[in-house]
C-alpha cells in the first residue's frame, strides 16, 4: 500500500436502494470496531458511479473531519449519512421495536406506534407513546 499514513478515507458501500439520496458534502457518522462506542465524523467525498453488480451496491468515499487518533487500513466501520435532520425526535433503541410497530409497555402490554426515520441503532416514533411514558425491552 501507498499513501499518506495521516490521511484517511473511509471506503463505504452504498445499498442501490440508497445511492439517489446521497450527495458529496453530507454529513457521515463512523464507529469502528476498534473505538467501541465512540462515533466520528467524515463528509462525503467521492461518490464512484458505478454499481458492483455482484454486491448491488455502490462506493463512496468519505474524508474524516473528526478522525481517531490511530488509524489502520481496512478497519470495520458502520456508517449512518445523513439525508435528512429533524430537530426534538422521540427515539427508541430499534432494539425495543417489536416487529414493525409494537414497543411493551411498562404494564408489559403491547401497543401500536407510528414510526418515522430509523437507522442500525434507533427509530423515530412519531405517534402512540409519549416522552413520560416507561417502555420495556422485549424479553426482559
Amino acid at each position: 500500500m501507498v499513501g499518506d499514513a495521516a490521511d484517511f478515507v473511509a471506503e463505504l458501500q452504498v445499498d442501490e436502494n440508497d445511492i439517489v439520496r446521497i450527495q458529496k458534502g453530507q454529513r457521515v457518522l463512523l464507529t469502528l470496531d476498534s473505538y467501541k462506542g465512540q462515533v466520528f465524523e467524515a463528509v462525503v467525498s467521492r461518490i464512484d458511479p458505478i454499481m458492483n453488480e455482484v454486491s448491488r451496491t455502490f462506493s463512496i468515499e468519505a474524508e474524516f473531519t473528526d478522525r481517531p487518533p490511530v488509524l489502520y487500513p481496512n478497519l470495520t466501520t458502520e456508517a449512518n449519512i445523513l439525508i435528512r435532520v429533524k430537530e426534538n425526535a422521540m427515539t427508541i433503541p430499534r432494539s425495543y421495536l417489536v416487529g414493525d410497530s409494537l414497543v411493551i409497555m411498562e404494564n408489559k402490554e403491547p401497543r401500536k406506534v407510528v414510526t418515522g426515520l430509523k437507522d442500525y441503532l434507533k427509530v423515530e416514533i412519531t405517534e402512540g407513546l409519549n416522552k413520560d411514558e416507561t417502555i420495556l425491552q422485549p424479553n426482559q
